[in-house]
C-alpha cells in the first residue's frame, strides 16, 4: 500500500515539473545551452525554483490557516460518535479496553435444540 502511495506521489511531482508551467523541464526550448553540463545546471536551477515555490505555497497556506483560527477561534470538533465511543463490534466481537467482555453461557451437549451437527 505504501509503495502505491509513494509511487503516485513521485509521478504527480514529475508531472508538475514537466507540465507547461513555470519550470516546464520537458521542453528543450527552456534550456538552450550547449553541452550536458550546462543543461544540467539549468535543470538544477529550475528544480530548485520548483522546490522553493512549493515551500512558499505550503508556508502561505499555513499562515492563512492560522490567521483564520485567530479570527474565528479554534475550529469546533465534532462530538465523538456512539460507534467510536462504545467501540463494540458484534461481527469481530471487540470491546473497548475499559469494558469487560460479557460471559457467554456455554452450550451443554444435552441441549433441547440438539445443537449443530457434530463433525466426525
Amino acid at each position: 500500500m505504501f509503495h502505491t502511495h509513494a509511487r503516485n506521489s513521485i509521478e504527480s511531482l514529475n508531472y508538475q515539473v514537466k507540465s507547461g508551467g513555470t519550470e516546464d523541464i520537458e521542453s528543450a526550448s527552456r534550456r538552450r545551452v550547449r553541452g550536458f553540463g550546462a543543461a544540467q545546471i539549468i535543470v538544477t536551477m529550475l528544480l530548485t525554483n520548483f522546490n522553493l515555490r512549493k515551500i512558499a505555497a505550503f508556508m502561505s497556506d499555513k499562515i492563512k490557516d492560522e490567521a483564520k483560527k485567530q479570527v474565528n477561534g479554534e475550529p469546533r470538533f465534532a462530538p465523538q460518535r456512539r460507534r467510536d465511543r462504545e467501540f463494540h463490534n458484534a461481527y469481530t466481537d471487540t470491546y473497548p479496553s475499559d469494558v469487560e467482555r460479557p460471559t457467554k453461557p456455554k452450550r451443554s451437549d444435552g441441549d433441547e435444540t440438539g445443537g449443530p451437527p457434530r463433525r466426525t
